[in-house]
């Protein structure tokens, strides 16, 4: 796209106008026909593979929303999307980051749905972006149904809301900024906790995020994550076979430094789920709510 040769004698309010309109014309054809970013124009280069990336869904996914389109597509051909693909209008001081946190998507995701934008590093307010879906395939045992036990007995714990992805700062540099993968459980120390389902112990013992902490392999594609842990019931060691609703440790406030650090934060159970293949964390909020009761 040319640039304007000069900005002399261009008022600031017709500047910002046009910078608004590029930015809006731009976004309107990355996101293609629909208002509501529910299709996509192919362009030069575009493969089914590149545009399920970009969006945050599966290639089996897009390819059965799209059974005309076979192995080839060409541009100018509209695409379908999932429904949850959205646009998001870019409001003043936003950055990628913050919209991914938003969303509850990475940034990295964001950025490679959206290629309009030629610096990552500046967003213009006006500026049109495609929100890719979440991806919340942990796997179908955990997330099509509500098969599992809550991991804290009813009338122990506080009332909990979807805080994954927010932003935590701690970290062994002190200037990391990261995404919370999980979701916070907050109750009294010592508050026993329970394995949500079945499964065997894959990591154990001290982490410098989750202090003491339980990673469970529940199936061959999902793994449950216990951090913040005060201590690990009896009978709990690496490599422990473990049934669903029996005791595995118990609610502490443990981590945020090196063996034995405690009391950084208030005591509560960590919660959080994990695809092992690759490994990458997912939400673990709707499935934490059908199971609680």
């Amino acid at each position: 796209m040319e640039k304007y040769p000069s900005s002399k004698g261009v008022s600031p309010t017709l500047k910002k106008a046009i910078s608004l309109l590029s930015g809006a014309l731009l976004g309107l054809a990355f996101l293609g026909t629909s208002a509501h970013a529910e299709s996509y124009t192919v362009k030069n280069g575009d493969t089914l593979w590149k545009i399920a990336a970009a969006s945050g869904v599966s290639f089996s996914e897009l390819q059965s929303l799209n059974p005309s389109a076979g192995d080839m597509i060409y541009p100018g051909q509209t695409i379908r999307l999932p429904d949850t693909v959205k646009a998001y209008t870019v409001k003043p001081n936003d950055t990628f980051w913050k919209v991914a946190l938003k969303f509850g998507v990475t940034t990295r995701s964001l950025i490679d749905a959206n290629p309009q934008i030629a610096n990552p590093d500046i967003l213009n307010t006006g500026d049109l972006l495609r929100i890719p879906a979440k991806n919340l395939s942990a796997s179908s045992a955990v997330t099509s149904n509500a098969n599992g036990q809550f991991p804290l007995k009813a009338n122990t714990y506080q009332p909990f809301t979807d805080n994954y992805a927010e932003a935590r700062t701690w970290s062994q540099s002190g200037e990391e900024i990261r995404s919370h993968e999980g979701v916070d459980i907050l109750a009294a120390k010592g508050t026993p906790v329970y394995a949500a389902k079945a499964g065997k112990v894959i990591r154990y013992g001290w982490n410098e995020l989750g202090g003491w902490r339980l990673t469970v392999q529940v199936d061959d594609s999902t793994a449950f994550y216990y951090a913040h842990l005060s201590g690990y019931a009896d009978g709990i060691a690496l490599g422990s076979t473990i049934k669903q609703g029996q005791l595995i440790g118990y609610v502490g406030n443990t981590g945020y430094g090196p063996e034995g650090t405690e009391g950084q934060f208030d005591p509560h159970l960590h919660f959080g789920i994990y695809q092992t293949s690759p490994w990458k964390a997912v939400d673990p909020y709707h499935y934490l709510k059908s199971i609680e009761n």
